[in-house]
């Protein structure tokens, strides 16, 4: 039979362990902590393949009959079902989040250094345009302090988007990880303080428990695409963000993503930005 002494010293070697379990996989406290707390904005747009909502509408008729209609609005994602008025069932379909959109502001209020805006597809490169669309945000996020709408399309660009295989790049380790692919974009200030900005939207079907990992999570997503960048470009990007869709059943954005923020230091070395979000 043990000793009292061997069973404390058990005890707390696996209390040793859990604690550095969780800071290695919850806390991830090998990564610097920048000192730069710039804000965020952030929105997930939903979708629906046209395919599906078709063969949900034949479906439906051939249960009901042809005088049933059947709606799906996009911020719900749940499916109504009315014959002759009356609703006679609902499903929850879920309409894929198709891209993820908003802005970061760098700097106070009153003296803004930089705006990072973005619309960044969440299954495949798309054509995005920086066109109006600081008149889109303003209207998007209305409680957000007008000065930081305060740009001009030739202030910025977005472009070389990219898409990530369905590992994000972390082969073994992303497919245990539920990943299933994404996109990264560069987006360009032009401004006096000019710097880039990548910002990669990955998702993940690994709810409810990937969360807690989400830390250690996009730090290997971001440098899984850092890694894919050209490393002696001199304009390599100065910020990253990772955003990471780990709850697609919500509508509302901050509900089914989370955000990290970097600066990327000497030789990419990532540090961790603690950021505000409206």
């Amino acid at each position: 039979m043990p000793s009292r002494s061997a069973i404390a010293k058990s005890e707390l070697a696996i209390t040793a362990i859990i604690a550095i379990a969780y800071g290695e996989l919850v806390r991830d406290w090998r990564i610097p902590v920048s000192e730069e707390t710039p804000r965020v904005l952030l929105r997930a747009q939903r979708s629906m393949l046209i395919a599906e909502h078709d063969q949900l509408v034949a479906a439906m008729k051939q249960k009901y009959g042809p005088r049933v209609q059947t709606s799906v609005p996009l911020d719900t994602g749940i499916a109504n079902v009315t014959l002759d008025g009356k609703l006679v069932e609902t499903r929850t379909e879920l309409p894929r989040i198709s891209s993820v959109y908003g802005i970061f502001v760098f700097g106070p209020d009153e003296n803004i250094a930089m705006r990072f805006p973005f619309e960044v597809s969440a299954e495949k490169p798309e054509p995005t345009s920086n066109r109006y669309v600081a008149e889109r945000l303003k209207a998007s996020f209305k409680k957000a302090p007008s000065a930081w709408f305060e740009f001009a399309d030739d202030d910025w660009t977005i472009n070389q988007c990219t898409a990530r295989p369905k590992d994000l790049g972390l082969g073994s380790v992303g497919k245990a990880l539920f990943l299933r692919g994404g996109t990264y974009c560069l987006v360009n200030w032009k401004k006096a303080q000019s710097a880039t900005m990548l910002i990669s939207v990955s998702v993940a079907d690994g709810n409810p428990w990937m969360r807690p990992f989400v830390r250690r999570i996009c730090r290997a997503i971001t440098q899984a695409a850092l890694g894919q960048l050209d490393p002696v470009r001199r304009d390599g990007p100065r910020y990253a963000a990772c955003v990471l869709i780990d709850r697609p059943e919500y509508a509302v954005g901050s509900k089914s993503a989370t955000v990290q923020a970097y600066s990327i230091g000497n030789g990419g070395e990532l540090h961790r930005i603690e950021f505000g979000r409206l």
